[in-house]
């Protein structure tokens, strides 16, 4: 039930964020709201389940990892170089974040929105070091969506990883594998 109520907690969050002409949301009673409407759903959903053999339990992210389409997403705040931080990621049987849609795109911004309201620079799973104009995810997904800032990537320096939140438009930027900034890690749950 905890989980359930924080998943629909930051979905609603989530959800505000993308509305862009609200400018002041009164959370309270939206909070209020969602944990009765959880409760009763809950409720409801428990007393018409039907007593049947063991039903095997849904894949779960673990313990402060967000669960979004199928992936479970969560934020480190230590700043690293993009190496170390994809490192970090692989400790915790996870990658650095790639990224396939705008709804996804939006869910990663919401995440680090969450942890760094100021949404400085944050590294994603994208690079091209190997071949120039090549990019691709670090978990060995398709590169089949892109958010870049105007004008990226520009290969300034041979930079060739990227991070999310730079500049006015807050979107990708290529930039050297060796700054240090926070990141965000993904996996499937477990």
């Amino acid at each position: 039930m905890v989980r359930v109520t924080e998943m629909s907690l930051l979905f609603v969050l989530f959800m505000a964020s993308l509305a862009s002409e609200v400018t002041e949301v009164d959370f309270s009673a939206v909070i209020e709201d969602t944990i009765q409407l959880d409760l009763s759903t809950f409720v409801k959903e428990q007393t018409d389940k039907k007593v049947t053999a063991a039903q095997p339990c849904l894949p779960a992210c673990p313990f402060g990892w967000v669960k979004f389409d199928g992936r479970c997403f969560n934020y480190f705040s230590q700043a690293v170089d993009w190496a170390t931080a994809e490192a970090l990621c692989l400790n915790e049987g996870a990658n650095l974040v790639s990224i396939h849609n705008r709804y996804e795109h939006q869910l990663v911004k919401a995440v680090i929105r969450a942890h760094d309201p100021i949404e400085n620079p944050t590294w994603l799973g994208l690079n091209n070091c190997q071949k120039r104009d090549s990019w691709f995810w670090s978990d060995g997904t398709k590169y089949d969506y892109s958010k870049w800032n105007r004008g990226e990537p520009n290969h300034s320096n041979n930079e060739c990883c990227v991070h999310v939140n730079w500049g006015d438009q807050k979107d990708w930027n290529d930039v050297l594998c060796n700054h240090a900034y926070p990141f965000v890690c993904v996996k499937r749950p477990a």
